[in-house]
C-alpha cells in the first residue's frame, strides 16, 4: 500500500515539474515522436555509440554495491513489498522542497551564473545516443533517460548535477531519480540544448 502511495505521489510530482517546466511551443516538441522511434529502435537493435559517455560503468556503480548494508536501490519488504522509510524520508524531502528550491529546474542563465561561481558541476543529457552525437553540451556525460539507473554511477561523486533532454520532462524525471534514489543535488538546464544554443553557448558533436 505503501508503494502504491510512493508511486502515486511521484506521478503527481512528474506532473507538477512537467508544468513547471513548460516553455513556449518549441520545434523540439515537434521531433518527440522521431526520438520516441529512435529510442525504440536502440533498443531493439542494442547498439551503442563510442565514446557516447564518459565514466565508470554498472559494474562499479555505488548501485550495484552489494557488500552495503543499505543499497541505493529501494528495499522492498516480503511482507508488504513497502519501500523502506529511508527512501520514504527522501521522497518527502523532495517533494517538500521543492517549491523552495524553483522546483529544482535552472534557466541557462542561472545556471552559467551558480558554474561561474562554483566549478563542482557535471552536466547530463539524457537524450538518445544519436541526439546526443547531433550536438550536445561540451563535457556533458550522455546517459539515456531509460539507462539512468544502470549507469548512475557515472557520474563522478561530489558534483552537483545539471540536467537537460530533448524535452525537459525527460530532465525532470532524471532528476527526481538523481535527488530521492541517488542522493545528489541535481537541476533541470530548462528548454535544455535549444536554450543554451539561443543563450549564444557552443555544443560540441
Amino acid at each position: 500500500m505503501r508503494s502504491r502511495k510512493i508511486l502515486l505521489g511521484l506521478m503527481a510530482l512528474a506532473c507538477l515539474l512537467v508544468q513547471t517546466c513548460a516553455q513556449e511551443e518549441s520545434p523540439v516538441l515537434d521531433d518527440q515522436n522521431k526520438v520516441d522511434q529512435m529510442n525504440k529502435q536502440i533498443l531493439v537493435e542494442k547498439k551503442t555509440v563510442a565514446d557516447s559517455y564518459k565514466g565508470q560503468p554498472w559494474a562499479t556503480s555505488s548501485l550495484n554495491d552489494s557488500n552495503k548494508k543499505e543499497s541505493v536501490i529501494p528495499v522492498l519488504v516480503s511482507s508488504g513489498q513497502d519501500l523502506s522509510s529511508d527512501y520514504m524520508t527522501k521522497a518527502d524531502s523532495f517533494l517538500k522542497g521543492a517549491m523552495n528550491n524553483g522546483f529544482y529546474v535552472l534557466s541557462v542563465a542561472e545556471y552559467l551564473n551558480k558554474t561561474s561561481l562554483d566549478k563542482n558541476w557535471a552536466v547530463v543529457d539524457v537524450s538518445a545516443a544519436q541526439i546526443y552525437a547531433s550536438g550536445h553540451i561540451p563535457q556533458a556525460l550522455n546517459i539515456p533517460l531509460e539507462n539512468l539507473i544502470s549507469q548512475m554511477g557515472m557520474i563522478p561523486a561530489g558534483q552537483k548535477v545539471a540536467v537537460y533532454g530533448t524535452i525537459d520532462t525527460n530532465a525532470a524525471f532524471a532528476v527526481q531519480t538523481l535527488r530521492v534514489y541517488g542522493g545528489r543535488d541535481a537541476f533541470v538546464i530548462s528548454g535544455g540544448i535549444v536554450a543554451w544554443q539561443a543563450a549564444g553557448m557552443p555544443v560540441v558533436t
